[in-house]
């Protein structure tokens, strides 16, 4: 399993779940409180995609280097 695969599958679930999130918010809350618990919820998704994306970044630029000193 690459590197870049791995990455593909979570970033495409974890905006399936922002996505998700999102709907709710425009179908409508019930009180403030959810609707507050619901955008935390969907910071939370954004700032995982976003340190993902950064981590796994830099294991490819590791990789990349490892190959370029053999």
């Amino acid at each position: 399993m690459s590197v870049v695969w791995l990455r593909d599958k979570l970033v495409k679930h974890l905006r399936e779940r922002q996505e998700d999130v999102k709907d709710t918010i425009l179908a409508g809350v019930k009180d403030m409180s959810q609707y507050e618990y619901l955008r935390g919820k969907y910071s939370s998704l954004v700032d995982i995609e976003m340190e993902l994306k950064e981590l796994l970044g830099r294991i490819e630029d590791d990789d990349e280097e490892q190959g370029n000193s053999t």
